[in-house]
């Protein structure tokens, strides 16, 4: 039974992206770690200077443990709470990059359907600047832009 349980564990493991991974062995280093301290001596001197440099270094690794559950429930709640978050689904709409010109500046690369729109925003506008060729999605954004830019040039000498 526990080889099953292991070789079940192996390929749910396996499975997980490399973010999934890193979330999964932080949790178990904090459980460990949890009762580890836990099950740790629990005696307390009535003078805390007296003790051995362990006890400064014990509570060093509680405040490191207390500070990974913190991290980990935020983590963990900021799923629950995001909505549609964890949920693999057909969305029409997805932002492709961003680049800010200033903090309240910006221009989006958005897909949308089957078409690519170039839009810039600022905080009291958004407007579309140029929809994007089929052909033009595997460009790097900054040739993208470069393309606009030329091609708009050539519509003004004409």
């Amino acid at each position: 039974m526990t080889t099953r349980l292991l070789s079940t564990l192996r390929q749910w493991f396996e499975g997980l992206t490399a973010r999934q991974k890193i979330f999964v062995a932080l949790l178990a280093f904090s459980l460990i770690a949890t009762l580890i301290l836990l099950v740790g001596d629990s005696s307390v001197s009535s003078d805390p200077l007296d003790t051995t440099p362990f006890y400064f270094f014990s509570a060093f690794i509680k405040l490191i443990v207390v500070l990974l559950l913190i991290f980990g429930a935020a983590a963990i709640f900021r799923r629950w709470i995001q909505p549609g978050a964890g949920i693999q689904s057909n969305r029409q709409m997805r932002l492709v990059e961003t680049i800010r010109l200033s903090p309240r500046q910006a221009l989006h690369l958005v897909s949308v359907g089957g078409q690519t729109l170039l839009i810039g925003a600022t905080d009291q506008n958004v407007s579309l600047i140029s929809p994007i060729e089929e052909d033009a999605n595997g460009m790097e954004f900054g040739s993208l832009l470069q393309s606009i830019k030329t091609g708009e040039n050539e519509n003004l000498h004409v």
